[in-house]
């Protein structure tokens, strides 16, 4: 049955905190001017605690994408650092020879080449650094000196041994572009994993990066895909690093042949092309403990969908299996003795779609579904399970007929295909619209097939689509869904936006941003996402605005605290005008938060922050969210 109509309709976005009235002698005081408005609304706070509210609605996702990981939040400086190409090849690598430099295949790393330098031979390219104290290494064999030259800064490097050893060396960002270089003085010697981060890495992740994502607050992460899963072997990016195979992102860069290869690498940054497997399970699992988050591990059902053991059960043994296991000793000698206990797993990535690596009609894939989960099981009973869906076709159907029992989410994703034409309250509908009919289609679904009741929507990737960095309007989108997931916490188990953390270069609608030469900040998205993680109660509760001009198309949410003292609701406010807002509800407003835009398609606004206010005023273009104290 369709869900019925909510009766009290939330419309607002600005309030005012009335005083009570009372005799006695006059404040010398006097109360503050109210400021002016457009339009006064009264409002009304119903707190009767309602269904509890999944805290991973406020989750996160990332993939291995253009502008996404790396140089972003895994903190490698040097591209190509293990020579998937040979060194100088044309078109192909990032690195510039000169002198005596050849290829070799007896290399540190576990594919592609080593650079074999003679006296005088030397590799080099040009580095954007952060500025600040830097950190580098390298693998070398033979015998001879190393001269290591960051923006003309050099220090000399002895290396002797047939067998590869790894060598140190410190340099000096300067917040520019500079010349990196790598000769051989005197004698022979082969070079392979080159390495230079920021001093202060955090396993080797940039800090600004990761504690701009703690501030955020994003609550699960699901990693590490996407489209890139579906061509990923998890094994690749487990222990040493500098010995982890660099290998093509077959999802983001197919092999269509060699000028197609550089005419990708021309355009683009060499790791969204490359996969070097630094940040692999390892790092990501730190990266969740450092900011708090809960991690969400993607498994690969696309070009190893016939290989459920390999693929799923043995990544499961080795991330919670006993050091007494055979993938559990695997992660002890990786450093890494007791189990990592991730309980959160997703099963494949929009296995529906032509697109996808290794698609499938949905006949065939609810057994590839139903093996991976019962292999998975086996080692770990206790994982929670999210499946692939697509309840706008006739795929989730088939998945709750034929496999209802392994799954306890199932995957919808959704990138709202708004018109630039449309006012930002239509930008704002649509994606609303959007998720209403998702929801409204799985609560049918659910009581068409019984076995799925407990089967709640993970929309593990939404957003717009992507078009420029994200924008106020996207802003009031992203605060109308959470409201909707919010009003439907019985069916909505998780939410995650789609990407978290950009390069500042690119034109895709993060959260975050982060500079090349260090330093991040947030889209207004970013800041609305962070709003509601930081201030959002327990439960779903209920707010009544009684507004007078339905045309400023207001979108409000509440919440309440399980002691039922404290309650937090939010607006969105699309419209032009100034509402300020009568709260008739007692109680005390201690603090209000506001992300304010200038215009529709602006990519940046403005937070502004208030204790204990005396009046709540909901600006136009602006997500305002407020702390209420009852009674």
């Amino acid at each position: 049955m369709k869900r019925k109509a909510i009766g009290m309709i939330l419309f607002a976005s600005a309030f005012i905190l009335t005083a009570c009235g009372g005799g006695g002698n006059p404040s010398p005081n006097p109360p503050p001017t109210a400021p002016k408005a457009d339009e006064t609304y009264d409002v009304v706070l119903l707190s009767e605690r309602k269904e509890e509210i999944s805290p991973f609605i406020y989750g996160e996702f990332l993939e291995h994408i253009h502008g996404c990981i790396y140089g972003v939040i895994w903190s490698e400086l040097i591209s190509d650092r293990k020579f998937y190409y040979a060194p100088g090849t044309e078109g192909l690598s990032p690195w510039k020879v000169n002198g005596s430099v050849t290829s070799s295949e007896q290399c540190y790393s576990s594919n592609g080449y080593a650079a074999e330098l003679g006296t005088g031979g030397s590799i080099s390219m040009e580095i954007t650094l952060p500025a600040g104290e830097l950190t580098g290494y390298f693998y070398a064999a033979g015998t001879g000196t190393v001269e290591v030259s960051v923006g003309g800064n050099k220090q000399s490097i002895s290396v002797s041994g047939s067998d590869f050893r790894k060598y140190m060396y410190t340099a000096q960002g300067t917040g520019q572009k500079e010349t990196v270089s790598f000769t051989a003085k005197a004698g022979n010697v082969r070079l392979d994993s080159l390495s230079l981060m920021p001093a202060d890495n955090i396993h080797g992740m940039r800090k600004d990066s990761l504690d701009a994502m703690k501030s955020l607050g994003g609550t699960i992460y699901r990693w590490p895909g996407g489209n890139f899963v579906s061509g990923y072997n998890w094994e690749d990016g487990v222990g040493d690093i500098d010995k982890r195979p660099s290998k093509r992102n077959l999802a983001w860069f197919p092999d269509n042949g060699i000028a197609a290869d550089k005419a990708r690498l021309r355009a683009n940054n060499f790791y969204d092309c490359i996969e070097p497997n630094d940040m692999g399970t390892e790092e990501f699992l730190a990266m969740c403990e450092y900011i708090g988050a809960t991690p969400y591990l993607a498994v690969n059902t696309g070009n190893r969908s016939d290989q459920p053991r390999e693929s799923g059960a043995k990544y499961v043994e080795y991330v919670n299996g006993a050091a007494t296991t055979e993938q559990g000793a695997l992660r002890a000698a990786n450093g890494h003795t007791e189990p990592y206990g991730v309980k959160y797993w997703c099963v494949g990535n929009e296995m529906q779609g032509d697109w996808q690596i290794g698609h499938m009609n949905v006949g065939e894939y609810v057994n590839v579904h139903k093996a991976f989960v019962s292999a998975m099981r086996a080692v770990d009973a206790d994982i929670i399970v999210t499946g692939c869906g697509d309840n706008a076709s006739t795929w989730t159907e088939t998945m709750f007929s034929e496999c209802a029992s392994a799954l306890d989410y199932i995957g919808e994703h959704l990138y709202e295909p708004s018109s630039d034409s449309y006012s930002p309250a239509e930008h704002m509908q649509a994606i609303k619209n959007n998720f209403d009919m998702r929801i409204n289609n799985h609560r049918d679904l659910i009581e068409e097939f019984p076995a799925a009741k407990n089967v709640k929507i993970a929309f593990d990737e939404y957003n717009y689509l992507w078009k420029t960095k994200a924008t106020v309007r996207d802003m009031l989108g992203v605060a109308a869904s959470l409201n909707m997931f919010i009003e439907n916490a019985d069916v909505v188990g998780m939410a995650n936006y789609s990407d978290t953390i950009f390069t500042a270069t690119r034109g895709a609608p993060g959260a975050i941003y982060a500079s090349a030469t260090g330093g991040t900040v947030f889209s207004p998205v970013g800041e609305t996402l962070k709003a509601y993680a930081q201030n959002m109660q327990r439960y779903r509760a209920g707010i009544t605005i009684r507004q007078t001009d339905r045309n400023t198309h207001l979108d409000a949410q509440a919440t309440v605290s399980e002691d039922g003292k404290v309650m937090t609701f939010a607006i969105a406010n699309p419209s032009a005008k100034t509402v300020l807002f009568n709260l008739k509800t007692p109680g005390t407003a201690l603090r209000s938060v506001s992300i304010v835009g200038q215009e529709a398609f602006a990519t940046a606004a403005t937070v502004e922050e208030t204790q204990s206010p005396a009046y709540l005023v909901s600006k136009p273009l602006s997500v305002t969210v407020v702390v209420y104290q009852l009674g």
